[in-house]
């Protein structure tokens, strides 16, 4: 009798330790799963002016210069803003993407615009 009480306290942990490692098993399963993002709005571009930067202001090379703005319903642009900064580079990108006009949306839609100065060099 003695040796079978012995193995009670032992059979009754592993099934404990059965039953938790289950229950966490199953409730991973079950528990709620977050719905996808929905689509982001097809964005047309139609137009834009030239990128004007002025004479002396000079990009860095490698720098990423971000611009978030938003895309009205009726195509136009709004809120422009710099997320690296307010430098001529960003004030000239600000401006810039306030001449983009995109095809009509049915809601307005946020963008992050990256720019990013690329130069080309030619060996001979």
């Amino acid at each position: 009798m003695t040796a079978r009480s012995e193995r009670c306290p032992r059979t009754g942990r592993l099934r404990l330790l059965v039953a938790l490692l289950g229950m966490s098993l199953v409730s991973g399963c079950v528990a709620p799963t977050l719905a996808p993002a929905p689509p982001a709005p097809q964005l047309q571009l139609l137009g834009a002016a030239e990128l004007a930067i002025p004479r002396g202001c000079e990009a860095t090379p490698g720098a990423v210069y971000r611009t978030h703005f938003n895309v009205q319903p009726d195509g136009r642009v709004s809120d422009a803003a710099s997320e690296s900064g307010d430098g001529c580079v960003q004030q000239a990108l600000r401006v810039w993407v306030t001449t983009f006009n995109y095809a009509p949306l049915h809601e307005a839609s946020p963008v992050a615009f990256d720019w990013i100065i690329v130069t080309a060099a030619r060996n001979d």
